[in-house]
């Protein structure tokens, strides 16, 4: 079975020697979707921080896509990062840009060609469930909307694994139910899903179990403040 992320025995310490992953290990099949759970300052934006190599971990190692993110040169972890769509915890758009405007930007900063661009942009509009709303301001979007358009903005170009910080902070329940239902079409779709939340009922509610007794390809991580291992 192919693996989209293996982390495995992963340690971090931050500059003053606080450790808080130890031991921390989890893997994410290519066709698979796993949440990680749990409480502010418990280390579930670090972990994606550092799946993305933004941070670089104390011991253990990280595989995205069958690379190791650490043996990677700078040229090889873009060109890798590429393949990686990631939404950020807050809101990264444009607001004087409309929908359409903000994708058209990131994928100019790729050096995508406009017609190839067309594509990814329709492509990403329909799964992010935003048709209609092209010529739409962002600053005009409601609270789902906006969260909609970061994910857009994750899929664009095409990621073959989508990394989601919170996104469902914020939501009202029906908001978090639909976009728990866009990931899981984009899951379906053939995209690996990796997403934290602070809200233990949020998978809960869609049956995802605990990692002890859950189906391969999907399951729930709990992470606990302080060392989580």
């Amino acid at each position: 079975m192919r693996i989209a992320i293996q982390v495995s025995e992963l340690r971090y310490a931050t500059d003053d020697g606080v450790l808080v992953l130890d031991g921390f290990s989890l893997g994410v099949p290519g066709d698979g979707f796993v949440f990680v759970v749990g409480p502010p300052s418990s280390g579930k934006t670090l972990l994606l921080e550092l799946i993305l190599r933004e941070k670089v971990p104390t011991g253990g190692q990280i595989l995205v896509l069958g690379r190791n993110m650490a043996r990677l040169s700078p040229p090889r972890a873009r060109e890798l990062r590429r393949r990686i769509g990631y939404m950020p915890e807050g809101s990264v758009v444009l607001d004087r840009r409309s929908v359409q405007g903000n994708l058209e930007f990131k994928l100019r900063a790729l050096a995508i060609g406009e017609a190839e661009a067309r594509e990814h942009i329709a492509r990403a509009v329909e799964l992010a469930h935003l048709r209609g709303e092209e010529a739409t301001p962002a600053a005009a979007l409601d609270e789902l909307g906006q969260r909609k358009l970061v994910l857009a903005l994750a899929l664009c170009p095409e990621p073959a694994v989508l990394l989601c910080d919170d996104p469902f902070r914020g939501l009202t329940t029906e908001g978090q139910d639909e976009f728990v239902a866009m990931l899981r079409a984009l899951n379906e779709a053939g995209v690996a899903v990796l997403a934290t939340t602070r809200d233990p009922d949020i998978p809960a509610r869609h049956g995802f179990p605990p990692r002890d007794r859950a189906p391969l390809l999907q399951y729930t991580v709990y992470l606990r403040p302080g060392v989580t291992g």
